[in-house]
């Protein structure tokens, strides 16, 4: 698959989950996103950029604790990018923009922004380090630019037994995943020293909570990157398998609920 093709296959899964990206199982979203400003160790008047931004949730965060700064938001899903204007709109934030744009392709001028972010995007970009530099052209000298990966482990054991039975239908899964390749806050660090960034810190939290029921994680697996596998599945069978995953996730469940673990790694360095 060429570089045009990866895109547009991601852009397209990313509008098909957008109507269900804020539901109320895919919240470690939120939790991430409600953490990341104090990383960025925000004032207030700040002009800040996040990157892959979706349906604005750690923008729309950091736009509210802006009295006097301001958030661009991008992204290539035109589908997400509806969602968080409505969103904006529906809070009446006017310190915040969103625009259709590829990193890659970045249209900002040099030293624009006080500081940059990018949640749960940066390992899906072909070329890591080029998309990290296009990121920090953009930050003033002495900016600081901060990023959150999945941990190593996250997801288990829902995940697995969501995998294992895709395999059971056919389904062709890759030897290594995307979000794996920053699955670890050393490789964090390895990448930020790789572009020249400094005073790097990095430290996992664990932003997982109980599921109410097994229906909440299939709004996991429909409203994220397992869909992609799901859609390998033909129609007719896509029921059949479902029913059976979930009779395994039931399995799992406690008093508590279904335990979604979700370790997030929190990284940032400076210009």
């Amino acid at each position: 698959m060429d570089e045009i093709e990866y895109k547009k296959m991601i852009t397209g899964s990313f509008d098909d989950a957008s109507v269900g990206y804020d539901s109320e199982a895919m919240r470690f979203f939120d939790n991430s996103a409600e953490c990341l400003g104090d990383y960025l160790n925000l004032k207030g008047h700040e002009r800040v950029l996040d990157v892959a931004t979706g349906t604005g949730k750690s923008a729309l965060a950091m736009a509210r604790q802006l009295n006097a700064g301001h958030v661009t938001g991008i992204d290539l899903s035109e589908g997400m990018l509806n969602q968080a204007n409505n969103k904006a709109v529906e809070e009446g934030l006017s310190n915040i923009t969103f625009t259709q744009m590829d990193v890659e392709k970045i249209k900002f001028s040099s030293n624009y922004f006080d500081c940059a972010s990018c949640s749960f995007g940066i390992f899906f970009l072909p070329d890591m380090e080029k998309g990290l530099r296009g990121i920090i052209d953009t930050v003033k000298p002495g900016g600081c630019i901060a990023i959150t990966s999945f941990l190593d482990g996250s997801f288990r054991p829902l995940s697995d037994l969501c995998l294992d039975r895709f395999e059971k239908y056919g389904v062709k899964l890759p030897d290594h995943y995307t979000w794996q390749r920053l699955d670890h806050p050393d490789k964090h660090r390895d990448l930020f020293a790789s572009v020249g960034l400094k005073d790097i810190k990095s430290q996992a939290k664990q932003m997982g909570y109980y599921l109410k029921n097994k229906e909440q994680w299939w709004d996991v697996i429909y409203y994220s990157g397992f869909r992609g596998f799901l859609n390998q599945i033909p129609e007719d069978d896509q029921l059949r398998y479902k029913e059976e995953h979930l009779a395994e996730v039931e399995t799992t469940a406690t008093k508590e609920g279904i335990w979604l673990n979700v370790e997030t790694i929190f990284t940032v360095g400076y210009k």
